[in-house]
């Protein structure tokens, strides 16, 4: 959660089985916005910042709560949901309000499609208590200068004290909610989510995150090793022609096989968010490699399956998903084979498949189909990364 002045923003989600491109937009400015604005200055690899941010990893701790089958957006896994069970035990937590609400907050998530917004919406917070408080108060009416104007000083003065304590760029949010959750059943929802996760917070979480300080700052050092070893060198002829200007990496708990991509148009810059698993073992660095990887493919790759005719716009968002893994497993291919079968079967669920590389990659392509246009422009654009 950073400060900025959002003036659009889109999304991608995936996950590793289902192949599908989820893009939102907000319009912030009445300027549209998309990934595939790419500018054309190169970016410095050695930029891309690491690190933890567990005010943003209660978000979508309280969203992996809400399982959602066959959504790219789930976040839901049972091995998650039996580990913070016996975490809470643990450290000798009662039902937390997420716990009681949870039946029917995930219920209504999985009514009201346009929640999976949230997966983005931290975001465009300045920070944790800026993002909640504009959940919870998303029925706040501001006053308008119209209706200022025709106040007394003393009138004024007497309401301004009553007023509540807005935190960071709330004002700013509210609106912003407003206009991205329209509908009043996604008011009531969001509303209890903010008090359920902020419950769920104080009496969970930070307990629960600074209990594992240890075990997730190894996490991190098994990510920064590699990425100091071979990491960077293989982002970074991705990186350096993604066209931004910030470039942040959130290793998150919550996450185990998908990860969020988040580019934000402001003003003449562009800031990119990568959500990526925070590796369970010193092995699962690649995997959260991997993931980061194909994020930032997607930079490239978006402005292919956008400018091509010959793709029917209702395949365009399968596209897009399918060009980055097709992308990745031709670059790994080429230039960094010792991990190209690993990226694989990653993404085929198929870790510890015993089948001969060729078979692996027969099934990868065909569960990720790219038509044979595409794949010559995809080819031409791996082919021009060599050089860098």
């Amino acid at each position: 959660m950073k400060n900025h002045l959002y003036l659009s923003v889109s999304i991608r989600v995936h996950s590793r089985l289902v192949s599908v491109l989820s893009c939102f937009f907000l319009l912030a400015s009445g300027q549209g916005g998309s990934s595939s604005d790419v500018p054309t200055h190169s970016f410095d690899p050695k930029q891309i910042q690491i690190s933890l941010n567990p005010d943003l990893d209660i978000v979508y701790h309280t969203l992996a709560h809400f399982a959602v089958p066959g959504d790219p957006s789930n976040l839901y896994s049972k091995d998650y949901s039996e580990h913070i069970r016996q975490a809470k035990r643990d450290l000798e937590v009662g039902q937390t309000k997420l716990d009681q609400f949870q039946a029917a907050l995930e219920a209504n998530y999985r009514k009201l499609p346009g929640l999976r917004f949230l997966n983005l919406a931290p975001f465009m917070a300045d920070d944790y208590a800026s993002f909640k408080q504009a959940l919870a108060m998303i029925d706040f009416n501001f006053r308008n200068e119209a209706e200022d104007s025709r106040e007394t000083y003393e009138q004024r003065k007497a309401r301004d004290a009553l007023a509540p304590l807005l935190f960071g760029n709330t004002r700013r949010l509210i609106p912003l909610f407003k206009n991205r959750f329209p509908d009043p059943a996604e008011h009531e929802f969001l509303k209890q989510f903010a008090e359920s996760m902020d419950d769920e917070r104080d009496r969970f979480y930070k307990h629960y995150r600074e209990a594992r300080t240890e075990v997730d700052q190894a996490s991190q050092e098994w990510f920064e090793q590699l990425w100091k070893a071979e990491g960077a060198k293989i982002l970074g002829p991705w990186a350096s022609r993604s066209g931004v200007n910030v470039f942040n990496i959130y290793l998150c708990p919550v996450m185990k096989r998908n990860g969020r991509g988040i580019p934000i148009n402001q003003e003449q810059r562009v800031l990119f968010h990568v959500v990526a698993p925070l590796p369970e073992a010193k092995t699962e660095s690649l995997q959260s490699l991997f993931v980061v990887l194909h994020e930032t493919t997607h930079r490239l790759t978006d402005r292919l399956v956008d400018s091509a005719t010959t793709i029917p716009e209702r395949q365009k968002a399968v596209s897009r998903e399918n060009a980055a893994f097709y992308a990745d497993h031709i670059f790994l291919k080429a230039q960094h084979p010792q991990h190209h079968a690993t990226y694989l079967k990653f993404f085929l669920s198929l870790d510890q498949s015993s089948l001969p590389g060729a078979a692996v990659e027969k099934e990868f392509l065909k569960s990720y189909p790219v038509e044979a246009s595409l794949q010559s422009a995809l080819d031409q654009l791996v082919k021009s990364l060599r050089s860098e």
